[in-house]
């Protein structure tokens, strides 16, 4: 069972979706947000959640434009949350303009979860790069450190273990929200599984979106005996949900006609749920 989380432009709070096949996706809770946020700024931009092994969701999300810290809860079965609390990752630096789209994946080599996100440091233009901290145990947090710095303006981090590396999805931010820009799209590129903060980054790819997309989610799905994988993007500026497969993480295509999505969701990301979650079904 595939979990779909997600937040819609007129309420910034957590929805939920499942689905069998990866591919038509039923909402939760009737299509209202199943969690509100009563923190920081109030909004839930950009949600993310993590299935640990023992039982516990974490959710993690986007508190508003301007936030230095992210915004956190917890719980065991996606109906009650708890332990709610801004986790203030980017407030040891005064400069910081914004922390936006953290996501969180296991660091097998740290040995802890890292969680990832994007932020512009310094007066100016927001000019952003992926920075991380880690944590065993989402109660204290290392120091937030750059995780990638391609030397451009980058957000929207998507990790992935495949293995022997970790392929990373993020956005090309550069260039202007207007058709026909040159970037705003989707790149992928691999991360060596190494000791420190700041991985070795390898083959980053050419676009393999349209212009305009941004939100990358990536999730591996069996069909017909083969394995493929499923990008899905939030196509923000003309308010769509576009879907990609590849087998092989090369090559891609656009199956946005056999995506069944909920209406209306931005900046989603999907899990494999571990095990069942009885009061969901």
């Amino acid at each position: 069972m595939y979990l779909f989380s997600y937040f819609k432009e007129e309420q910034e709070s957590l929805f939920l979706a499942l689905s069998e096949d990866g591919y038509t996706w039923r909402e939760l809770n009737d299509g209202s947000a199943v969690y509100s946020s009563s923190i920081g700024t109030g909004q839930i931009r950009d949600p993310f959640i993590w299935e640990d092994g023992q039982g516990a969701f974490h959710l993690i999300w986007t508190d508003g434009w301007r936030s230095r810290s992210i915004g956190y809860a917890r719980s065991t079965d996606l109906v009650h949350w708890e332990d709610e609390k801004l986790i203030p990752v980017m407030e040891h630096l005064p400069e910081t303009q914004n922390t936006w789209a953290p996501e969180i994946f296991f660091d097998t080599v740290a040995g802890s979860y890292r969680i990832v996100w994007s932020s512009t440091v310094g007066v100016g233009p927001r000019n952003h790069r992926i920075w991380s901290a880690t944590t065993t145990d989402f109660k204290t947090f290392t120091e937030a450190k750059l995780f990638l710095d391609p030397g451009y303006n980058v957000i929207d981090a998507n990790v992935t273990d495949i293995g022997d590396h970790y392929v990373m999805f993020f956005k090309d931010e550069r260039g202007a929200n207007e058709k026909g820009t040159e970037f705003k799209a989707i790149r992928l590129c691999y991360l060596t599984k190494q000791d420190g903060d700041r991985p070795e980054v390898e083959q980053i790819s050419h676009l393999i979106t349209p212009a305009l997309t941004e939100g990358p989610t990536l999730y591996a799905v069996e069909r017909d005996g083969s394995k493929e994988w499923i990008l899905l993007v939030d196509g923000f500026q003309e308010q769509y949900y576009g879907a990609y497969r590849s087998r092989d993480l090369e090559k891609w295509e656009s199956i946005g006609d056999e995506m069944r999505l909920p209406r209306g969701a931005r900046h989603g990301s999907v899990i494999r749920l571990r095990t069942s979650v009885a009061n969901l079904e």
